[in-house]
């Protein structure tokens, strides 16, 4: 059986990793040339079809969930919690007048924070194509899901060495203060019931769901599914395990790890 990874670029660390882990090639045009098509193909984060064979994520699926507009629509129409969004400027606006900070989110595929303008007074918000309500919430977590399952939590937590003023608490990740941590962490049972309805409703395999939650009200929020994300250590072994047990001929090594290293 011919398996293959296809990243959404070459460089990909998630994609590169899990191939040497599993002894996984990543899809070339040229092996197909010289080899024929392609059996399965592990798809991280690519949003084009370039081989024939079975994917694991399809690439149409993997366009919604790099799209945050088209993802707030799947989510609606299946009932996924979410934060309420708008494409209205001036509804916008009238949020913000009554007191309710925006997200003003100027890039629809931005990752990382990037493309977002936090608007708590009006002249803060800008021309946006994607507004979304700022969710309070106690603490942010990322889970992921493959095949249905959930197989790894992590909770993003505080820089201790970064100062307080540094911190922002709106915006959550790694330039404003966070990290992803592992030990100790329980998600709560709407965080993990959401983080699968998530990655359901959008028609995949599996991805890395980052969520909200509030525990005054015991509710969680989904803020969008990465579907190419980094892997390392327990994440790592967490998804090696997933895929193995899909396609348990994984299992035994396709290639070296050197062979891999070699293709790149």
């Amino acid at each position: 059986m011919k398996i293959r990874i296809e990243p959404y670029k070459a460089w990909s660390g998630g994609a590169k990793a899990l191939g040497v882990r599993a002894g996984i090639l990543r899809a070339t045009k040229r092996q197909v040339a010289k080899h024929g098509d392609f059996d399965i193909i592990i798809n991280w984060g690519k949003s084009q079809r370039r081989f024939n064979g079975e994917y694991i994520n399809d690439p149409e699926k993997v366009l919604i969930a790099s799209d945050k507009l088209r993802t707030a629509k799947v989510f609606r129409d299946n009932g996924v919690p979410q934060p309420e969004y708008t494409t209205d400027l001036s509804q916008a606006a009238g949020w913000v007048e009554a007191g309710m900070p925006v997200m003003c989110r100027k890039l629809l595929r931005g990752s990382q924070g990037r493309g977002i303008v936090l608007a708590s007074a009006l002249e803060q918000v800008v021309p946006a194509p994607l507004y979304t309500k700022y969710m309070k919430k106690v603490d942010e977590y990322r889970v992921h899901v493959a095949f249905g399952k959930i197989i790894d939590v992590q909770q993003k937590k505080r820089r201790l060495e970064v100062p307080d003023d540094k911190v922002n608490w709106q915006i959550r990740n790694a330039h404003n203060g966070w990290v992803f941590a592992r030990d100790g962490v329980v998600a709560p049972h709407c965080v993990r019931r959401a983080a699968i309805a998530a990655v359901d409703a959008l028609g995949l395999d599996f991805g890395a769901c980052d969520l909200g939650y509030n525990g005054h009200t015991d509710s969680a929020c989904v803020y969008e599914v990465n579907t190419a994300p980094g892997l390392e250590g327990t994440t790592l072994e967490s998804y090696f395990g997933a895929f193995a047990d899909a396609i348990p001929s994984i299992r035994g090594g396709m290639f070296r790890a050197r062979r891999y290293k070699q293709a790149q």
